[in-house]
């Protein structure tokens, strides 16, 4: 049933992209000619770099499984490869999503997207700097780059924002093009700031656990109080009940389970997940290890929120563009 439902989401995304791209192919054959600094050309580079990132990725997805069908051998890629894939041609894109922001159509100079790009980029770099190092106590390279490419896109992003409420002529009324790609790119800060943090101060930790022992991870501390018996509607399952402390002060209490389903007479693992707006406590509870010890894995995801956050900013952007009419006229 998961394989139908992922192969119907490709055919209606993909096949839906070509369709669109089919019906207003002949518009294309329009001569326009653009500068080497403009919006377009941060457009094209952008274009070409998100083009290479998805072969590095489809690379790394097949190379395998060709390899394998050829007789040379069984290789395995992990995540090294596709964090490298998606790293170098993802840097320089984000540069130019903020550039191409603060750029003019067909034609503009170079100089000029320094100035109006500068401030924010300034503002940028010292919020940047600022948070990892004041909330988190460190500042990597990485972590440093990625904070402030994801807090100037932000910033330009509002600036952008304000443009298409407001534009220069009033008569013309709010623009929805420019309002829906600021929205956009809105939401891609988010999500490039989340996965900025999620990537660097996320924690995950398999531990053995027994009743009344306490565990510290990310400065929580977590106590597994009981072990017990939890039947469901359809479902027998072994419930932990676990206090978490924070500074030697109750913060939550967290309740996951080991369920086996009466039909499918399988066992599963019920998360319990503390959610906040800028972190996630996440534990598991796996099996027994006798003697009264349970497998345990716990995580702590900081601003994993902020990408899912992004992910439906970035949505309402992609509507808010194509409610525009003139993506619908036809010249």
């Amino acid at each position: 049933m998961r394989d139908l439902f992922i192969l119907i989401f490709l055919i209606t995304v993909i096949g839906g992209a070509l369709i669109l791209y089919a019906k207003r192919a002949s518009d294309l054959d329009d001569n326009v000619n653009f500068s080497a600094v403009s919006r377009e050309t941060f457009l094209l580079l952008n274009n070409v770099l998100l083009v290479i990132t998805t072969l590095l990725i489809l690379i790394g997805t097949l190379a395998p499984l060709v390899m394998e069908i050829f007789g040379m051998g069984k290789i395995s890629i992990g995540a090294p490869w596709f964090e490298i894939a998606m790293l170098v041609p993802m840097i320089p894109l984000l540069i130019f999503i903020s550039m191409g922001m603060h750029s003019l159509w067909i034609k503009d100079d170079i100089r000029k997207v320094f100035d109006r790009s500068k401030f924010l980029f300034i503002t940028a770099a010292i919020i940047g700097f600022f948070i990892p190092a004041y909330f988190y106590g460190r500042a990597g390279l990485l972590l440093v780059i990625g904070s402030i490419l994801s807090i100037w896109i932000i910033l330009s992003s509002f600036v952008s924002i304000k443009n298409g409420l407001f534009p220069n002529n009033r008569k013309s009324g709010i623009n929805r093009s420019v309002l829906g790609m600021a929205t956009a790119h809105l939401g891609l800060g988010f999500f490039v700031l989340g996965v900025t943090f999620v990537s660097s101060f996320g924690i995950e930790t398999d531990r053995s656990f027994s009743v009344g022992d306490t565990l510290s991870v990310a400065g929580y501390d977590y106590r597994l109080k009981s072990i017990k018996n939890a039947p469901g509607p359809n479902y027998q399952a072994i419930e932990a009940e676990i206090d978490v402390y924070k500074d030697n002060s109750l913060y939550t209490k967290l309740y996951p389970q080991k369920r086996t389903y009466i039909v499918q007479k399988s066992p599963m693992t019920e998360a319990a997940i503390k959610a906040s707006w800028n972190k996630d406590l996440f534990i598991a509870l796996g099996d027994s290890l006798g003697n009264d010890k349970w497998s345990v894995r716990i995580q702590y995801k900081p601003m994993i929120r902020w990408i899912w956050f992004g992910c439906l900013i970035m949505a309402l952007g992609g509507a808010i563009a194509i409610s525009d009419k003139r993506y619908r006229s036809i010249e």
